[in-house]
């Protein structure tokens, strides 16, 4: 059964709120209805007169329509009938047809107002009820205040007594009582004044009391008193006066082609005024209600209603602003309301019609100040103005526009807010993020105030990517390249993209190839399915590239961040992303963070240029340290650093100086390569004092050797720049293939040559060596590394010592897998006496001692 009911409420919508009726709810409705049946009096004779007709039909407009209309619709509260826009349009578009109030003219209006209930109608069941959504909110208070002012201003002549002709513009009116202020009639005045008091004392102190009625019966009485004492003739307070009693009479509009011929096209325009106005008084009194409004159900009531009134002489309706403004605030509860106005009309034209001779107009005139002052929404004005100047400026222009003209008013202010809306979607929100420090987050924040990725900007778009919406997303990034040309990628964050259509999805294509031309690539992160499935079909994932698109959860940057280039990471201090702390470069190598240390004296020469050589190779800072005794010798300190500062500079290199303070070199030269988280520590090596083979490393040379946490490159006094080749000294050890893949790195970053030496006294040992050296050889080659091996049948110190010399070398690249021991052990003989018998550079690589020995070494040092 309740399935069966709510089939049912789609057909007929009064089935929805029926089940509300309460004792209470009819006591209120038929006071609301009791109410406007006596405010629509005189405001449908005027609208009458206004269309052309004679005066009854204004309130045959009121009586069927608005039954129907309150029956049908979705409102609680709007009451159809005639009103002012609908009466002058009707007027203007057939009075050029046939006289005004002829029964011809009669005639062709009934079938204009066919017509308009059948054009509504449709538009009802095709379900485009949603068109009045673009009617923004700030479209309707603007358009309800200036109608509530029209309202207001319409009945100045009434409330003043002063003559003003009927269809008088806004601004005249108002010059009108100002040039006809000493004109105003006080008596007049008096009952305006005194049906207003009533009327506002009793809503304030009587709540119970209808403050309407109230306000008609005393204002009423006081005109009577008035006319008693002084004559009607005196005091010139008129009446509605007495109105024809019966009920409306059946027509028959006119179908005749040439019926239909003249008021097909005005039927259109007027559909489009009535549902318009309709609509946006049901959302207005919604507003205030808190009732949600249907469209489509709404035009589908307005449509019946006058569909049906055409056949009850009721000439085109829509929702009326002066009924439903009353029928609210005379608290109405359902729309029997209205039900019950029509009603009333039609008693009160039976039975009390004589009885309106006895309502002043000046009453009448008081109310309708009344209500024109409840239509206005102070506190929602109030708050539009303090929050945006673009709705403001909607909100204005609705309501000066519908003083000037009351349907220009709604279309000029629906068109703005159209324009607002468009405007606002052709630029979709697109705020640059960085991905959550989070640990384990796989979304985005902003990234005002924080770094960014030098080379792949990360976009969250937000809106809609549409025709027009496509210019300005293609140049915002477009603008990237010339914010910062190293961008070469864009990363997309999608969760907010809603919509893509065809010319979005072509901008996207064109953007993703530029981009790759470029070097980059466009790429795409929670994608919606709708819109993936839109450029699938499209064939522009073909065209982006399939691998370009990333779905929820996924560790986008990890996977973007090997498409970086390498040479702009090495030199990259932001880092935003894991895999930038992980010191694997995007081509695989490690990060290079070169560290000088130097002592100032002519023993640095050497490895000054070296270190700048290799820091000008890789495109990285050079971090440079030196040690004084105390900050009283900063002067000296600086000195050193300026010097080495100035070369760099020369060879176009960055310098960060650092000074210690210590007596010991070797700590503080440690301490400085662990802060700083150096790859590659370069020193100088002093000529040897006397005979002394055992030491040829030199003491402070060899215990940093030990001590550092990094790969140290030992340069003695002799030593010249590499130009020419680099021999690697491999045994097929771990640490020798970490020693080959650092001089793989060296060699690609500076275009040198390397040799591969591997010493073997025995066939095993060649045979394990050749094998070894072809996997090197070949992994140098897939670096575009020209790269050859040679196997020599010496030891390995002699070996190293003869090859080096034997082809040139200027750099010499050998292992050391230190782990524990004393500092002998840990240096290793043969690391001592390669580094103590060439002239050149000699870099050894070794990885992180283990704790133990580290702790032990800095402690015996210490």
């Amino acid at each position: 059964m309740p399935n069966a009911i709510v089939r049912l409420s789609r057909i007929f919508p009064f089935l929805r709120w029926w089940p509300l009726v309460t004792k209470q709810t009819l006591r209120d409705d038929l006071i609301a209805g009791i109410t406007g049946a006596l405010i629509v009096l005189p405001q449908g004779v005027a609208f009458a007169i206004i269309a052309g007709l004679p005066p009854q039909y204004g309130l045959y407009a009121a009586m069927v329509p608005a039954i129907v209309g309150a029956l049908f619709g979705s409102s609680w509260h709007l009451v159809s009938g005639p009103t002012t826009a609908i009466s002058i349009a009707v007027f203007a578009a057939l009075s050029h047809t046939a006289e005004p109030g002829s029964p011809q003219y009669i005639q062709l209006v009934l079938t204009l107002t066919f017509l308009v209930g059948v054009f509504e109608l449709i538009l009802g069941l095709a379900r485009l009820g949603a068109l009045v959504n673009f009617i923004s909110h700030s479209v309707v208070i603007g358009f309800t205040a200036g109608a509530a002012i029209l309202i207001a201003a319409s009945q100045v002549k009434n409330f003043f007594g002063i003559p003003i002709p009927r269809g008088t513009p806004f601004y005249e009116i108002l010059h009108q009582l100002f040039v006809q202020f000493f004109a105003i009639n006080p008596w007049v005045l008096s009952v305006s004044l005194v049906t207003l008091a009533t009327g506002i004392l009793t809503k304030k102190y009587f709540k119970k009391i209808p403050y309407m009625i109230a306000a008609m019966i005393v204002g009423s009485l006081f005109a009577e008193a008035l006319n008693l004492w002084q004559g009607q003739e005196v005091t010139g307070i008129k009446t509605v006066g007495a109105l024809p009693a019966g009920l409306p009479p059946l027509s028959l509009p006119d179908f005749s082609p040439a019926a239909i011929k003249a008021t097909l096209a005005p039927a259109l325009v007027i559909t489009m005024l009535a549902l318009t106005e309709a609509v946006s008084i049901a959302r207005a009194i919604a507003v205030r209600s808190e009732q949600r409004i249907d469209g489509n159900q709404e035009f589908i009531g307005q449509g019946l209603s006058n569909i049906v009134g055409s056949f009850f002489s009721a000439y085109a309706s829509s929702g009326s602003f002066n009924r439903s403004g009353v029928n609210y605030e005379a608290g109405a509860k359902t729309p029997l309301a209205s039900v019950f106005a029509s009603l009333s009309l039609v008693l009160i034209l039976l039975a009390v019609a004589p009885l309106a001779a006895y309502l002043p107009t000046a009453a009448m005139a008081g109310i309708l100040f009344l209500v024109a002052w409840g239509l206005i929404d102070f506190t929602h004005i109030t708050h539009i103005w303090h929050t945006s100047k673009a709705e403001s400026a909607i909100l204005a222009t609705s309501l000066i526009g519908t003083l000037v003209n009351l349907e220009a008013g709604i279309f000029l202010g629906i068109f703005l807010s159209l324009l607002m809306f468009l405007y606002r979607t052709s630029k979709p929100e697109m705020i640059p993020v960085v991905p959550a420090p989070e640990e384990g987050a796989y979304h985005f924040v902003r990234a005002k105030g924080r770094p960014e990725c030098p080379q792949l900007r990360i976009l969250r778009v937000t809106g809609s990517l549409y025709f027009g919406a496509a210019s300005h997303v293609q140049a915002v990034l477009q603008q990237i390249d010339e914010d910062n040309p190293l961008q070469k990628s864009v990363l997309l964050t999608c969760s907010g993209l809603s919509y893509i259509d065809i010319a979005g999805a072509e901008v996207l294509a064109q953007e993703a190839r530029r981009r790759r031309r470029l070097g980059g690539g466009l790429y795409f992160y929670r994608l919606n399915q709708t819109n993936m499935a839109l450029l699938r079909q499209g064939g522009y994932v073909d065209e982006i590239g399939a691998g370009a698109f990333f779905p929820v959860m996924t560790n986008v940057t990890g996977a973007l961040y090997w498409t970086l280039d390498p040479n702009v990471c090495r030199t990259c201090k932001t880092r935003i992303f894991k895999e930038c702390n992980s010191g694997i470069l995007p081509d695989g190598f490690r990060r290079q963070r070169l560290m000088l240390a130097t002592d100032g004296s002519e023993f640095s020469h050497a490895p000054e240029e070296i270190a700048i050589q290799i820091a000008k190779s890789f495109g990285v800072t050079l971090d440079v340290m030196t040690m004084v005794e105390s900050p009283a010798d900063d002067e000296i300190a600086h000195a050193r650093l300026a010097q080495t500062e100035r070369k760099a500079n020369l060879a176009g290199v960055a310098c960060e100086p650092l000074v210690r303070y210590g007596k010991q070199p070797c700590v503080e030269v440690v301490a400085a390569a662990r802060a700083a988280d150096s790859n590659i520590l370069v020193i100088g090596r002093r000529p040897p004092r006397g005979n002394i083979k055992e030491r040829l490393v030199g003491d402070i040379a060899q215990q940093i050797l030990i001590q550092s946490p990094c790969h140290v490159l030992i340069a003695n006094w002799q030593a010249q720049p590499i130009s020419r080749r680099i021999l690697v000294a491999s045994d097929g050890s771990l640490i020798s293939t970490t020693a080959a893949e650092v001089a793989t790195q060296i060699a690609k970053a500076m275009n040198l040559p390397v040799t591969v030496l591997a010493a073997a006294t025995t066939d095993a040992e060649r045979a394990r060596a050749e094998q070894d050296l072809a996997e090197k050889i070949g992994l140098m080659k897939i670096e575009g590394v020209t790269a050859e091996s040679l196997i020599v049948a010496r030891p390995p110190t002699e070996a190293i010592i003869e090859t080096a010399q034997d082809i040139g070398a200027d750099l010499v690249v050998i292992g050391n897998d230190q782990r524990k021991g004393l500092a002998r052990t840990l240096a290793g003989q043969t690391t001592d006496r390669v580094i103590g018998g060439l002239a050149c550079a000699v870099l050894v690589v070794k990885r992180p001692p283990e704790p133990e020995a580290l702790i032990e070494a800095v402690n015996k040092q210490a």
